[in-house]
């Protein structure tokens, strides 16, 4: 006679294991749809979402995630019979692809292992020709460009609930949850728009010295941030001019000038400013920061800037500028200078590449003349560690910090 007690238990034991392939099953099709839909939507530079996918970006993408297939992920152990067991069992069974892994301390590093793990596709053969044939920009740093966009895709989707079932919506909470932890989510939305819009800066080539030369750890979550524009101005001029040490101090005074009066043309062009929703209304930050933060707010699309009126007073500090840049020998704070002021009197539609590249040359300075407290060298310094994390960022407590977002980016 049949035990009722029996027919339970292997009734429920049937239940818990369709559960749990049901929740395999939503794993794999998240990973790949993840994997595969960041990397195309990378490759679609117009980010115009109702752009139809062109054949040659859907066809790159599947090569460019067969390359993935083929590569580590960066910084991941692989030795060892567990460590290679896990990764067999995540690539055959729980994933179905390779990716980045995400959770417990993993969460601490995924953005830079992610990164690197595009970048590296994207630097092999068949990865460069992917990218030729979806006609990626040809642009300077071309892995770095692709891997920043795979980042910033990434984050949108992670944080995008337009999903087709429930069963994918969930496996993308728990990611999101895994490695957003610590933060809300207008916080986490937040982060984002700062990552996409660094990422939109880099793909149309636009300030390429502030952006790419200071590489993935600080522009793509640092940058943005209070504090940032200084850290990737102080590596520019050490990687490109040398740093301000080569100045003389005739020099200094005269881009410290130019960076004060640089502070107030936030409260002159906000005016001229029409914001796309009501999120963000003066920018983030201070001063230069608020100018850059408004700036980039134009360039990811988040605001337009409207024809520019009652310029002249503008126009006459911009001279005045000049004539010191020019009294100090300093030829390239005049030539910077020049170039704005060009813009402001024929060329408005050039103003954010000259506020940009003003920006880069003049911020980092120290704020007095002469050493900083308690530091032995005058002068920006570079960060020196390695980066951590995009979501363990407090952005209140950047000014002043030398390590990464990201990172940290």
């Amino acid at each position: 006679m049949t035990d009722l007690g029996d027919v339970a238990r292997t009734g429920s034991g049937v239940a818990r294991a369709a559960r749990f392939g049901w929740r395999i099953h939503n794993q794999r099709r998240w990973y790949r749809h993840l994997r595969y839909q960041s990397v195309v939507n990378a490759l679609m530079v117009g980010d115009d979402v109702d752009y139809p996918t062109p054949p040659e970006a859907h066809e790159a993408a599947l090569r460019l995630c067969e390359i993935l297939d083929g590569l580590f992920v960066p910084l991941e152990i692989q030795t060892g019979i567990f460590n290679r067991l896990g990764r067999w069992l995540r690539e055959k069974i729980t994933h179905g692809v390779r990716y980045p892994l995400h959770d417990g301390r993993n969460a601490q590093t995924y953005w830079d292992r992610l990164y690197r793990w595009a970048k590296a596709a994207a630097e092999t053969d068949g990865g460069k020709e992917a990218l030729g044939y979806a006609r990626f920009p040809d642009v300077e740093h071309q892995s770095h460009v692709f891997a920043q966009r795979v980042v910033a895709k990434t984050s949108a989707l992670l944080l995008s609930h337009a999903l087709p079932d429930e069963g994918l919506n969930d496996v993308r909470d728990r990611m999101s949850i895994q490695v957003h932890r610590g933060q809300s989510r207008s916080e986490a939305v937040a982060t984002h728009r700062r990552v996409i819009a660094i990422a939109r800066t880099a793909t149309a080539g636009i300030a390429s010295t502030f952006v790419l030369h200071v590489g993935f750890d600080q522009d793509l979550a640092n940058s943005l941030t209070v504090g940032g524009a200084a850290l990737a101005s102080a590596a520019v001029h050490e990687a490109t001019t040398g740093g301000f040490r080569s100045l003389t101090q005739p020099m200094l005074a005269a881009r410290r000038q130019a960076r004060a009066w640089l502070a107030t043309m936030p409260m002159w062009l906000i005016h001229y400013v029409t914001w796309r929703d009501g999120l963000i209304r003066r920018g983030q930050g201070d001063g230069i920061h608020q100018l850059l933060s408004i700036v980039t707010a134009i360039r990811a699309n988040e605001a337009k800037l409207g024809p520019l009126q009652d310029t002249e007073h503008v126009e006459d500090r911009i001279r005045r500028h000049i004539e010191n840049a020019n009294r100090v020998g300093d030829a390239e704070l005049e030539s910077a200078l020049m170039n704005l002021e060009s813009a402001v009197l024929y060329q408005p539609e050039r103003i954010l590449n000259s506020l940009t590249a003003l920006i880069a040359l003049i911020d980092g300075l120290s704020e007095v003349p002469g050493p900083e407290p308690d530091a032995g060298i005058p002068g920006p310094m570079l960060p020196g560690g390695i980066p951590t994390q995009l979501e363990n960022r407090d952005p209140a407590g950047d000014r002043g910090r030398t390590d990464n977002p990201q990172t940290g980016r």
